[in-house]
């Protein structure tokens, strides 16, 4: 079918199966679509605007490019998406990376997909967007799947990709991930749409390039990608069961001081391994923000010997402090070497400190203010823990003013709430399809 606006000779596509794959969709207002020029993003971005023109209310589309400028061809390859974006009646955006010296070297594919992932960000706020949508397919998943085995992950990392995951408070979806990659380019093919093929996806120094290659090898043992893929949809369930048996513990042992946690030690030795170690994780996350969890044998070691009742009563990983006091597991942030920063600030606002506690300020009338460690009265916790906590005086060293207010929250990562294995969960997939 050649459509009269675009030129473009779409395949014959059933309204019935567009509206059955993009049907979440459809309550949503404006979408982003992060297409790289690949073949996967680009049917992607033909894909919704087809079922764009079957729909009642369509959502808004917003065509998120990045000049990446690793390249030559970068910048052409952008300009040519925001073209065919053109060609179809969006909006669309080129985003650039501005490298502050020398493209990176060493860890290209993750320092790319990082500062992807920051521009979009950083684009889908810009554009007020509701979602961004993300071109995993099929075979994504189950590269993901066998690169996290071979690292040993445990049930989180083989569910592999979610379809929705929220990332610095922006949304991203996954509408193909049971979608097979060869679908989609012979669906560009018979359109007559060109796409690039980025050549750092046949180099063998990249371990998921060295994956993709070995699995015509494993199909013929029976490890086809939809196998594979099916394998991540049920660990993707046993996961979903275990964080909510984590969310349980959580709310039956724990409890927040507002940067510092305490586990009822009792409740946390009759919890099952894995629930117990998934919770001190998730704490360890939620008092020191990181993109990773600690690695497993840390949280194994220490686990193994609280079980038995021979933890030392202090132990220290990832930054944190366990610190077992009476019936209680104490989990507070480590001072390190250079103690806790004293953060000089100017007036009202919130104010970020030690890179995880925000503290809003406010009735200062534009006086100096020092944000230190606390040290004050502990109040039943361990006073080390109540030293991880900040305290706000006056730079000048007077008093502070009547009726100066301050509120300390935790700034921690998203994941607070979820579960990830111990070993770094890969959020990452093809590196055609802005992963």
């Amino acid at each position: 079918m050649l459509d009269p606006a675009s030129g473009i000779a779409f395949p014959e596509l059933s309204p019935a199966k567009l509206a059955a794959r993009f049907s979440p969709l459809a309550g949503l207002a404006r979408l982003g679509v992060a297409v790289s020029g690949g073949p996967d993003s680009t049917a992607l971005l033909i894909l919704l605007d087809r079922w764009r023109r079957e729909g009642a209310v369509p959502p808004a589309l917003v065509v998120l490019t990045v000049d990446h400028g690793l390249r030559p061809e970068a910048a052409r390859e952008a300009d040519a998406v925001v073209a065919l974006a053109t060609r179809l009646g969006h909006a669309a955006e080129k985003l650039i990376w501005r490298h502050a010296g020398p493209p990176p070297v060493s860890g290209i594919q993750a320092e790319a997909r990082a500062a992807r992932y920051r521009l979009l960000c950083e684009a889908a706020r810009r554009h007020r967007l509701d979602a961004v949508l993300l071109a995993h397919t099929r075979d994504d998943q189950a590269e993901t799947l066998l690169m996290h085995l071979a690292r040993g992950s445990g049930v989180a990392g083989l569910a592999a990709m979610p379809a929705e995951r929220t990332f610095d408070g922006v949304r991203f979806l996954r509408p193909l991930l049971d979608v097979a990659k060869a679908d989609l380019v012979a669906l560009l093919d018979a359109a007559g749409i060109a796409y690039v093929t980025d050549p750092s996806n046949a180099a063998d120094r990249y371990a998921r390039v060295r994956v993709r290659k070995a699995m015509p090898a494993l199909a013929g043992l029976g490890l086809t990608a939809d196998r594979l893929a099916g394998t991540a949809r049920r660990m993707a369930r046993a996961e979903a069961a275990l964080a909510a048996a984590t969310d349980d513990l959580l709310a039956r042992s724990a409890v927040d001081h507002a940067g510092v946690w305490s586990v009822d030690a009792g409740v946390l030795a009759a919890a099952p391994d894995e629930i117990a170690l998934r919770l001190i994780v998730r704490l360890i996350r939620a008092i020191r923000p990181s993109e990773h969890p600690p690695r497993a044998e840390a949280p194994e070691t220490w686990h193994a010997a609280f079980r038995a009742g021979a933890a030392p009563r202090r132990a220290t990983m990832a930054g944190v402090v366990l610190h077992l006091r009476s019936d209680r597991l104490w989990l507070y942030a480590e001072a390190g070497r250079r103690g806790l920063p004293e953060t000089p600030v100017d007036g009202d606002g919130i104010h970020l400190w030690d890179g995880r506690l925000g503290v809003s300020i406010a009735g200062s009338n534009g006086r100096r203010l020092i944000i230190g460690p606390g040290g004050g009265d502990p109040g039943g916790m361990p006073a080390a823990a109540a030293a991880s906590l900040p305290a706000v005086r006056a730079a000048d060293g007077a008093d502070l003013p009547a009726g100066l207010t301050i509120d300390i929250r935790p700034i921690g990562p998203e994941s607070v709430g979820q579960d990830e294995d111990y070993l770094p969960m890969a959020w990452q997939g093809g590196a055609d399809n802005l992963s």
